[in-house]
């Protein structure tokens, strides 16, 4: 019988058939005497779709203008395409909304404690299959000097070229997979949230406080994560310097910090609790001022789109050039995200401008767009017998406009044959993984629980502290 990690908490309450939502919660009303629902966190989200559909085509814009010299042109334009990358941050705080939902609802009481085996194995089954078909490909076909090198293939089929300081390739990776390397921090992320989440549940729930109590040390605990990234960017740079780091997971915490955070709102909001009621109008109100809220994100872009921010070249930049970039992209898509992540859904503006059947469509297939981006931008570039600007092509603006277009829908193609032969197959295969069932899977009780070498951590910390009595739980 596993060891389980106990924090006593209040049974949740039961979730609507249609809806998703609580059943019965402490009333919040605005000023006409309406009641204000609390944001979704159920069911799928199609207005998030259109976020993982931006942030895609973000990437794929800085990597086409690179390839083509555009984005170092010192114009406004140019700017704008280089801080592409922006589109990176938005992906990382939707994985930490959607991911760390879970260990927020367990901490405070609303849901049982996840299951880490399902999540690892659901985790795997959406990013490795199509990773690995990418992987295959890009170092076949334009990487044909390395594909006998065994350290080459270990690398990037487990997704550690980022911890490799004297890598072979230029750059953030071999050709046709420079941009993985924000995909490793992801893996990387993923492997550390179920530490990460016993952790800030041990600090939320000392002393079994009241909802609002665990709410705020949870905040409170990711607020310390991403200071985290700002204190180990520093480090970077001095004593001596190792920028090869910047592209690993500490870095780019406070990335993920701002999901993290918006997931324990939306779960502080769903509870059954009074402290509840303030944080529901907190919602209401930030969710219906999303033009309010983007304009804080363009702003912030702005000011990321100058010297402020580093320069428009891959040359280094100096620490408070990175400390500011960290800072501004941190801003942007907490400014963006915030809002549609608490939506309580209903048929709203932006529900129907992200929402709606292309961006869902585009977001369906947002993480194949990732992965095959360079492989369709070399395509195109072979088809046309065209050179890219660090071979000594040249392109005009127009030309530029062009190119992109045409890398698009290529892109799109490729990422939807990628979806449903190897992406949609794979997701299937889960329906083969059926772990036993457990009490805890359906009752509240142990947070951060989960079977075997998890749980024996997750009690030791648990009977370090000497705060609780511990429960055998069940298989």
């Amino acid at each position: 019988m596993p060891v389980m990690l106990v924090v006593r908490a209040p049974r949740p309450p039961r979730y609507g058939a249609m809806t998703g939502q609580p059943a019965a919660l402490a009333v919040a009303t605005d000023t006409a005497g309406a009641a204000i629902p609390p944001p979704r966190i159920s069911g799928h989200q199609d207005w998030l779709d259109g976020l993982r559909a931006i942030a895609a085509l973000a990437v794929l814009v800085i990597h086409v203008t690179s390839e083509t010299g555009f984005a170092f042109n010192q114009s406004p334009a140019s700017w704008v395409a280089f801080r592409g990358d922006v589109g990176v941050p938005v992906f990382f705080t939707l994985s930490g909304l959607l991911l760390f939902r879970p260990w927020a609802l367990a901490a405070l009481g609303s849901a049982g404690a996840p299951d880490v085996g399902r999540y690892l194995v659901r985790r795997a089954l959406r990013i490795v299959p199509a990773y690995w078909a990418v992987v295959a490909i890009a170092i076949v076909t334009l990487n044909w000097t390395h594909v006998r090198s065994a350290a080459t293939w270990a690398l990037y089929l487990l997704f550690g070229q980022i911890y490799d300081p004297r890598p072979w390739w230029p750059g953030t990776g071999a050709p046709g997979l420079a941009q993985m390397w924000s995909l490793s921090v992801e893996v990387s992320f993923y492997a550390a949230l179920p530490f990460i989440g016993v952790l800030l549940a041990w600090v939320a729930c000392r002393g079994t406080p009241g909802i609002a109590v665990r709410a705020r040390r949870l905040l409170a605990g990711i607020a310390i994560l991403a200071a985290i990234s700002c204190a180990f960017l520093a480090l970077l740079y001095y004593p001596a310097g190792a920028l090869w780091l910047g592209e690993t997971l500490p870095r780019s915490l406070c990335w993920f910090a701002p999901g993290m955070a918006l997931a324990v709102v939306t779960a502080w909001a769903n509870a059954d609790d009074s402290s509840a009621v303030q944080v529901r109008a907190f919602c209401r109100a930030v969710a219906s001022s999303a033009a309010a809220c983007w304009v804080i994100a363009g702003v912030a872009f702005v000011l990321a789109c100058t010297p402020l921010a580093g320069p428009e070249s891959f040359a280094v930049p100096s620490l408070w050039q990175s400390e500011t970039k960290l800072l501004l992209y941190t801003l942007i898509p907490a400014a963006v995200v915030a809002p549609v992540a608490f939506q309580a859904g209903g048929a709203t503006r932006l529900a129907a401008i992200l929402g709606n059947p292309v961006m869902r469509f585009l977001g369906k297939i947002s993480y194949g767009v990732f992965l095959w981006q360079f492989l369709a931008i070399y395509a195109l570039f072979n088809l046309l017998g065209a050179k890219d600007v660090f071979h000594g092509g040249y392109y005009s603006t127009f030309e530029t406009v062009l190119l992109l277009l045409a890398t698009t829908v290529l892109t799109v193609a490729m990422a939807t044959l990628g979806y449903y032969l190897i992406e949609r197959p794979a997701q299937r295969l889960y329906r083969w993984y059926r772990p036993a069932s457990r009490a805890d899977d359906r009752r509240p009780g142990p947070v951060g629980a989960a079977p075997g070498w998890f749980a024996g951590m997750a009690y030791g910390v648990r009977l370090a502290a000497r705060q609780s009595r511990q429960d055998p739980g069940q298989d």
